[in-house]
């Protein structure tokens, strides 16, 4: 893919298709089904939801990467967080700033939110945090948080 314009925007039903595409791309996670209902589900109930923001880039009207992202309020704090749960980019389009223009986008959004702060979550594993993505944008990695999870089975 050459250089070419990044066009960000919401994603729409019709989108969900091309979204599937990169997650099998990226490493289909074991809990969706093969056949991607779940993820489907999960993608048609978040355009929807209030506090959740989904973005496609779009290059030629192909659909090359997303960002999903949530505002999520803290009691303890001065207001809301702009959490980043997931940015991916179709292979052939990395390297050519659509990420980038993710994360520049998803940020404007987390500001026109009233936002303090935007959080990034990423596998070490990942091949972005292998080469320094999130440093590149100015994110820092904080090294005085531990991030606890535990999984719930509720059916």
């Amino acid at each position: 893919m050459s250089k070419q314009t990044t066009n960000i925007r919401p994603l729409r039903e019709a989108d969900l298709d091309a979204v599937m595409k990169l997650h099998r791309e990226l490493g289909w996670n074991p809990a969706f089904r093969a056949d991607g209902s779940t993820l489907r589900q999960r993608l048609s109930a978040l355009i929807n939801e209030e506090n959740a923001l989904l973005l496609v880039a779009e290059r030629e009207r192909d659909v090359v990467g997303y960002i999903h992202g949530e505002i999520v309020t803290y009691l303890l704090f001065a207001g809301s967080e702009m959490l980043i749960s997931e940015v991916f980019v179709m292979a052939a389009a990395r390297g050519q700033g659509v990420g980038r223009a993710l994360i520049e986008t998803m940020e404007a959004e987390a500001v026109k939110q009233r936002c303090f702060r935007i959080s990034v979550l990423n596998s070490r594993e990942r091949e972005s945090y292998k080469r320094g993505f999130y440093p590149s944008l100015g994110y820092e990695e904080r090294a005085s948080t531990a991030v606890f999870h535990k999984r719930l089975d509720w059916g």
